[in-house]
C-alpha cells in the first residue's frame, strides 16, 4: 500500500477549509495589534498609551509562533477528521462502489468486491436518475477502507493526527495561559468524530453544514484571532461568516457529488433531504453570498483609490485581485451548475484561500 493512497486519503482539496480560516483570523488579529500602537499626540502621553504599546510588543513577539501552532492544529484536526470519516463510512459500507473498477462500474445499490492492493484511489460511480436524465458516471475519489486499507490502520492514523493536533493545542494553551481553550479543543475533537462516527452521527442527519459553519467558521477564525490578540472584532466576525459559508459550500459540493449513493446507503445529508435541485440552488446562493462581495469590495476600494489619494499605491494590486475574484467566482458557479464536481471542489477551496489573501492584504495596507 503506497504513500500515494494515504495522501489521497487526506483529501488535499479539503485542506484549504482548515488553513484559510486561520489565516483570516490571524489577519484580523494583526490589524487589532497594529491599532494598539495608535495614540493621540499629546504631552504628556496618557498612561493607556504606554500600556497598549507594552501589550502590542508582547503580542507581536509571540504572534508568529502562535500563528504557526494554530495552523498546525487546524491541519492535523482536518486530516484526523478526514481519516475518521473514512473509517466510519468504510466500516458502515457507505463507501461501497467507490473502489469499483472503471471498466466494471457497479450500481450504488450493489455490493462491491474487495479491491486488490495498489488499485488507484479513483472510482467511477453511477449517479442514478435525476431530473429525468439517465444515470451517468461520476468520478469520485475512493476512500482508504474502500480501497483495501485495513480499518484499524485508518483509525490509528486518525488518532495519530488528532494527537498531534492536541500537542500543538496544548502548546498554545501554555503560551497564552487560556486553559479554558482545552474545552474548545475537546469540543472540536468530539465534533470531528461524531460527524460520521458513533451511534448517531450528525453527518447522517443533515446537520453537517451547521457544524461546519460553527467549527470551520466561527471557532476557527474567532478562536485564532482571540489567541493572537486577546479580542474579537467586527472584521473577525465578518471573516468567520465568510469562511464558514465557503466551508459549507465545500461540504455541499462534496455531498451533491455523492447524493445518489448516500441516499441508497441511508446517509441523509442536507443534499439528500432537500433533493439535488434545491440543494444545488442553495449551494450556489451560499457561494455567491460568501465570495462575490469579496470581489465587489475589491472593486469599490479600487474606485476609492482612483477618486482619492488613499491607497493609490495599491491600485493595480486591488484591481488584479478584484478581477481574479470575479473570474474564480464565474468559473466556480459555472462548474456547480454544470454538475462538474471534480472542478467545483478545488475551485471552492481556491476561493477560500483567495478570500484569506484579501484579509491579509487589508491587514498589510
Amino acid at each position: 500500500m503506497g504513500i500515494a493512497i494515504w495522501l489521497k486519503g487526506m483529501r488535499p482539496q479539503t485542506l484549504p477549509a482548515s488553513v484559510a480560516p486561520v489565516v483570516i483570523g490571524a489577519a484580523a488579529a494583526w490589524t487589532s495589534i497594529r491599532q494598539l500602537g495608535v495614540c493621540a499626540l499629546t504631552y504628556p502621553a496618557p498612561e493607556s498609551c504606554a500600556i497598549n504599546r507594552a501589550t502590542q510588543t508582547t503580542l507581536e513577539s509571540r504572534f508568529w509562533p502562535l500563528a504557526i501552532l494554530c495552523t498546525l492544529v487546524a491541519l492535523f484536526l482536518q486530516i484526523a477528521v478526514n481519516f475518521a470519516n473514512d473509517y466510519s463510512d468504510g466500516v458502515r459500507g457507505v463507501d461501497e462502489g467507490r473502489a469499483a473498477s472503471p471498466a466494471l462500474p457497479a450500481s450504488p445499490a450493489s455490493s462491491s468486491s474487495a479491491v486488490p492492493t495498489g488499485t488507484p484511489p479513483v472510482a467511477v460511480v453511477l449517479s442514478g436518475r435525476r431530473d429525468g436524465i439517465a444515470a451517468t458516471s461520476i468520478h469520485a475519489p475512493a476512500r482508504l477502507v474502500a480501497s483495501g486499507v485495513p480499518p484499524k490502520r485508518v483509525l490509528t492514523s486518525a488518532g495519530t493526527a488528532a494527537a498531534l493536533a492536541c500537542l500543538c493545542g496544548l502548546a498554545i494553551v501554555v503560551i497564552t495561559g487560556h486553559w479554558w481553550l482545552l474545552a474548545v479543543g475537546v469540543c472540536c475533537l468530539l465534533a470531528g468524530w461524531c460527524y460520521t462516527g458513533g451511534r448517531h452521527p450528525y453527518g447522517y442527519t443533515g446537520l453537517g453544514e451547521l457544524f461546519v459553519f460553527v467549527f470551520f467558521g466561527l471557532v476557527a477564525v474567532l478562536g485564532t484571532q482571540f489567541v493572537l490578540c486577546g479580542t474579537v472584532t467586527a472584521t473577525g466576525v465578518l471573516g468567520a461568516v465568510q469562511a464558514g459559508l465557503l466551508s459549507c459550500v465545500l461540504l455541499m459540493v462534496n455531498n451533491l457529488r455523492d447524493v445518489d449513493s448516500d441516499r441508497v446507503h441511508g446517509k441523509r445529508t442536507l443534499a439528500v433531504r432537500l433533493g439535488e435541485q434545491r440543494a444545488r440552488i442553495l449551494t450556489v446562493a451560499s457561494y455567491a453570498i460568501a465570495f462575490v462581495p469579496v470581489a465587489v469590495m475589491a472593486l469599490v476600494l479600487l474606485v476609492l483609490s482612483v477618486v482619492g489619494s488613499a491607497g493609490s499605491q495599491y491600485r493595480w494590486a486591488i484591481a488584479a485581485y478584484g478581477v481574479i475574484c470575479l473570474a474564480i467566482a464565474a468559473l466556480t458557479i459555472r462548474a456547480m451548475l454544470r454538475r462538474d464536481h471534480a472542478h467545483a471542489l478545488p475551485l471552492v477551496g481556491l476561493s477560500l484561500l483567495v478570500c484569506a489573501v484579501g484579509y491579509v492584504g487589508l491587514a498589510a495596507i
